[in-house]
């Protein structure tokens, strides 16, 4: 009898990987740049600008991740679930992030004693996949 390689079969798995897609937002009739306005930090320069003269979201994503990567708070432990992965992502520029390491910020850098988060890959994925405000989205390199 054999056994099957684990290392191959891991090689075979494509990681999923997600990000913020600007387009799902819209197609669920909200606003990307509002909602990716919402989260700036007190150290965007934006914030300056009326709201109405914010055109592009993902200018928003380059400005947050650039000034809001130290700002404390902008990620809380206190935050639901989503929220939390939103604000992962616009730090990291929206570039597609494996499940595993969101998960892994999650229930690692982010849980706290007062809020332990406990929740498996396949159910971050579950929460993610099922989201109908964020834009979550799988990223497909063939697209």
């Amino acid at each position: 009898m054999t056994m099957p390689n684990p290392e191959i079969a891991e090689d075979k798995l494509e990681p999923v990987l997600y990000y913020i897609s600007f387009e799902r937002i819209e197609q669920l009739n909200r606003s990307a740049v509002a909602i990716v306005a919402a989260r700036r930090g007190p150290s965007c320069p934006s914030l300056l600008q009326p709201d109405h003269e914010l055109t592009d979201p993902k200018k928003l994503v380059v400005e947050i991740a650039k000034y809001c990567s130290d700002e404390p708070g902008f990620v809380r432990h206190d935050m639901p679930i989503q929220e939390m992965v939103f604000r992962m992502l616009l730090l990291r520029g929206n570039k597609p992030t494996p499940l595993e390491e969101l998960h892994y910020d999650l229930t690692e850098k982010w849980a706290s004693p007062t809020r332990p988060i406990s929740i498996t890959q396949e159910n971050l994925n579950r929460v993610l996949a099922s989201d109908t405000f964020y834009g979550f989205s799988q990223y497909n390199a063939d697209d």
